[in-house]
């Protein structure tokens, strides 16, 4: 009896990879977007499966890797213990299929989406969700074979030789640039720190936490001592020197790091990584964004290192107070980042708790020291030096999307007072003119708060008082109105903020959503600063690069690079998410609590989702950074002993 209901669960196992491979390989042939079209049922169904002929070999490859996997290999997916990837699976999914069904949505018309408009076209939906969400979990269940059996062999390597020779690697690639390229928002930070006046506008600017404002000190400081020295140029190249050589000692860190708890050739593909264009030319920017990505590394390998070495041996005091040191210099440097590190210090003292049951003193002092400092900074310090608080407008361009698309398209959903509030924070007659699905800058411009000032309009707009430098208990109170009746409206309009919230995030969310890498965000030169006056220092006309143009010939070679393919993918923002999703399933699937190392990397990719605009590579570099760190700690999940349950394994 037992005999004959294993056979029948065999052959139901079979029955379901048979139809779930169908379902694949009709997943591939669906086209995007879709188009309305009229007719009988087979013809609305037809038009859903018009592919290229470059996507039909590629779905006649993975059908084929697909019964290899599971024929050769004897690979079967249908099993209760790995309900982790099919977690993975059904996410990645539904963020494929939904994010190539709306990416081509007009802003104007966030209703017309035919993928998921009529009977046919959702049946058409529903079967490639099923079909990529096989397909993915096949693809979470190989790559966890591929790191069960990687071999963690230690390679020695001397940390100071990786030192000396990553920085060198970078200055080979950046000389041309020096002393240094101020980008937009770096020369914001100097205008604010020199209280500068602008005599065209008759504006003197003020200081603002638009831009974090001990990174504002830090600079002007060190531009300051530099250009005492030796001018303008010198105070430009002390701030380069000063990242190169902080990013550097960082980076070597983690190469070494990963040199000790992999192996040679992780070691090396990492080195490559922090040697590339994308770390490089970030080296000699000069803005908030290098030392913010250096910070979060150093924290990210504090994480990784407590993570790794609680199980061997007691964690030091030494890394404990730099696991805080970074927090507070990553939170320093980017508004978001306190959040980053609170959420993940917590979740740390909660696993620490259980892993050793007893109180973790350190790491609850550490943490009552970082939120002491983050308080008395905000609360405190930036008060007393009136510091005029950023425009909630910088967190709020996602809400701003979905509800002005409500106004364009459901006006009638929306009472008069309804309607008399969301024009006092985005007037109604400008929404359908700077209402744009990927780029939300225009439309934040219409809050009523602006400490933004990207053009001289802006600057004249607040200098009349038709925009406030911040807010008043008025506006305060319209911004509250405002989220309500914003999160009133999703429950009458769902789709509406759901196509919204993939549309706009679409190249955050989808890895093959890529229309142009372009430099991925990377710095080639600032020419466009010569016609903004309203951004010129005083000592603007002082600059120079160091080196003749004939050295920056060839400047934008890493745009070649970033098209080459694998490069191209993996520094697409959408592939760290689907990493750390994928990191996620793997810990799960092996009880391993180590994937609580998910957690801060995992804010890093979930925080870009709320900036303005769609795709820029800039809000992700956080994330993509660190992504070695989390791949070295997800290898070593399956080392005997080592943060997880082996029963599972």
């Amino acid at each position: 009896m037992l005999t004959k209901k294993i056979k029948i669960m065999q052959i139901i196992k079979k029955f379901g990879n048979y139809t779930f491979i169908l379902l694949s390989y009709l997943a591939i042939g669906i086209t995007y977007p879709a188009l309305f079209t009229e007719g009988d049922l087979v013809s609305r169904i037809n038009a859903r499966f018009s592919v290229t002929a470059n996507e039909s070999l590629l779905a006649f490859f993975v059908v084929i890797l697909l019964l290899v996997f599971h024929f050769k290999y004897k690979h079967n997916v249908l099993k209760i213990n790995y309900w982790p990837y099919w977690i993975f699976g059904g996410a990645t999914s539904i963020i494929y299929v939904f994010t190539m069904s709306v990416y081509q949505v007009s802003s104007n018309n966030l209703n017309y989406v035919a993928n998921l408009t009529g009977k046919a076209n959702l049946l058409v939906t529903f079967v490639a969700l099923l079909g990529f969400m096989f397909i993915f979990t096949n693809l979470a269940v190989f790559l966890g074979g591929v790191i069960k059996n990687v071999n963690l062999k230690a390679w020695q390597i001397n940390y100071w030789s990786i030192l000396i020779l990553l920085p060198l690697v970078w200055i080979v690639q950046i000389f041309p640039l020096f002393p240094g390229m101020v980008s937009w928002d770096g020369y914001r930070q100097f205008l604010e720190y020199f209280h500068t006046h602008i005599s065209e506008l008759d504006f003197t600017y003020y200081p603002t936490s638009h831009h974090p404002w001990a990174a504002t000190l830090v600079f002007g400081f060190l531009f300051s001592v530099g250009r005492k020295i030796g001018g303008a140029n010198a105070g430009l190249f002390l701030i380069v020197l000063i990242q190169i050589v902080t990013s550097s000692i960082i980076y070597a860190k983690v190469i070494h790091f990963i040199s000790i708890n992999w192996g040679k050739a992780a070691t090396i593909i990492s080195f490559l990584f922090y040697s590339s264009p994308l770390v490089a030319f970030w080296q000699v920017t000069i803005e908030k964004t290098p030392l913010f990505l250096a910070f979060v590394t150093w924290f990210m390998l504090c994480y990784a290192r407590i993570l790794l070495n609680s199980y061997q041996k007691p964690v030091s005091i030494y890394l404990y107070i730099q696991l805080i040191a970074s927090g507070i210099l990553m939170s320093m440097f980017r508004n978001d980042g306190a959040y980053v590190v609170v959420i993940s210090l917590i979740a740390l003292i909660i696993v620490q708790f259980i892993q050793k049951k007893g109180f973790p003193k350190m790491l609850v002092l550490g943490f009552s020291v970082f939120m002491a400092v983050y308080v008395g900074w905000n609360k405190v310090a930036l008060p007393l030096m009136n510091v005029v608080p950023g425009s909630a407008a910088e967190v709020l361009t996602l809400p701003m999307r979905q509800l002005s698309a409500v106004v364009i398209n459901h006006p009638e959903s929306l009472s008069k007072d309804d309607l008399a509030t969301v024009n006092k924070i985005t007037p109604l007659k400008k929404i359908p003119t700077n209402f744009n699905i990927n780029h939300a800058d225009d439309l934040k411009s219409l809050y009523p708060v602006d400490t933004f000032l990207r053009s001289s309009y802006e600057i004249k707009q607040v200098e009349s008082g038709k925009l406030k430098r911040e807010a008043t208990p008025a506006i305060k109170k319209a911004t509250k109105q405002y989220l309500f009746i914003w999160f009133k409206q999703f429950w009458k309009h769902p789709k509406t903020y759901f196509v919204s919230f993939f549309a706009a995030d679409s190249q955050f969310l989808n890895p093959l959503l890529d229309n142009n890498p372009s430099s991925r965000g990377i710095m080639y030169g600032n020419d466009y600063m010569k016609k903004n006056l309203f951004l010129q220092p005083s000592w603007y006309h002082e600059i120079h690069y160091w080196f003749s143009e004939k050295t920056r010939k060839y400047i934008t070679w890493p745009n070649i690079l970033f098209t080459l393919p694998i490069i191209r993918t993996i520094f697409q923002p959408a592939f760290a998410l689907w990493t750390i999703l994928f990191s996620l399933a793997y810990c799960l699937y092996k009880k391993s609590y180590f994937m609580i190392m998910c957690i801060p990397i995992g804010l890093l990719a979930v925080v870009p989702l709320l900036s303005p605009v769609n795709g820029m590579e800039r809000y992700m570099l956080p994330a993509i950074y660190v992504l070695p760190l989390l791949l070295v700690v997800i290898v070593n999940v399956s080392r005997k002993g080592v943060g997880g349950n082996e029963e599972g394994m």
